[in-house]
């Protein structure tokens, strides 16, 4: 008898980690919603990985052990990148997580099953447990569409009530924008980066750097940004839309972030995934997303 050790991707970003005894019965399970709890109320949900066990005790030990990795680290195992996991280990310093180790004998491998469910997929974004926010209660954030011209891209903040957004400024390059409420694309292009900061207020900004936190300089940009926030009661919807021309080829590792900013002067620190010492976008952890190059026939 075989048994699974599965990971779903789950609406809104998040990851499911189980085991089963019947792999098939068990997905199309979580996929109706039979599965009371977490998947039942993030629907839909995809199979983008398993790995297929003797024993029960080995589908169990690759359950718990990916339940205690991060996000980053599941997104490298789902891609195959164990340069990525190794390095990630290494930053968190523990010998526990530096391997895929089941702890049962036997390794996790990377046998993807639906990779590009987590190409370009929206995301739950986690503010930095060193910095809780007071009252925004969850941000997503998104890639809507990428063609010739434009990179649209949509953050959604709820609990917003008591967010601080600087006012119309109009479109202009304008530096420390992530002083207040920010919202951020970075995109790895080779062993750079680029960094791009959108503005409630419209104003926007544009970096590049040559290695982590190395030679920044201004990023031409031929075109300015679009920033278009839309705010009710207790919700943020900013939708921003960065000229295509701007951007480095696919594929690229990215990452969503927002430094959000609640009266009297209380920041938190939101992205895809963080280092654990402290928030820092620059840092390679949160560079957590991927958009794969194209299909050409």
């Amino acid at each position: 008898m075989s048994f699974w050790a599965y990971m779903l991707h789950c609406h809104g970003g998040s990851f499911y980690v189980g085991h089963t005894d019947d792999l098939e019965r068990r997905v199309a399970q979580h996929k109706t919603g039979a599965v009371a709890g977490f998947t039942a109320d993030h629907l839909p949900v995809e199979l983008v990985w398993s790995q297929e066990f003797s024993t029960r005790d080995e589908a169990k030990a690759a359950e718990r052990r990916l339940k205690g990795w991060s996000r980053a680290k599941k997104l490298a195992l789902i891609r195959g990148n164990w340069a990525r996991i190794s390095d990630l280990a290494k930053k968190k310093d523990s010998a526990s997580t530096s391997s895929a180790w089941t702890g049962e004998g036997r390794a996790l491998v990377p046998n993807s099953v639906r990779p590009e469910l987590v190409e370009g997929s929206s995301f739950s974004l986690l503010p930095h447990p060193s910095a809780p926010p007071h009252e925004v209660r969850a941000i997503s954030a998104r890639i809507l569409r990428l063609d010739r011209h434009w990179l649209t891209l949509r953050w959604k903040v709820e609990g917003a009530q008591r967010l601080v957004l600087s006012p119309f400024a109009g479109r202009a390059r304008t530096d420390g924008l992530w002083q207040t409420t920010c919202f951020e694309l970075f995109v790895k292009d080779g062993e750079g980066y680029a960094e791009f900061n959108l503005s409630p207020s419209e104003r926007w900004a544009a970096y590049d750097f040559t290695g982590y936190r190395a030679g920044m300089a201004e990023r031409a940009m031929e075109r300015a940004p679009v920033c278009t926030p839309r705010r009710g009661q207790s919700v943020l919807i900013f939708d921003a839309a960065i000229p295509a021309s701007a951007l480095p080829p696919l594929p690229w590792d990215y990452g969503l972030t927002a430094v959000i900013e609640e009266e009297g002067g209380h920041k938190s620190y939101w992205a895809i995934a963080h280092p654990p010492e402290r928030p820092d976008f620059h840092d390679p952890a949160c560079f957590a997303g991927r958009l794969a190059a194209p299909l050409r026939p």
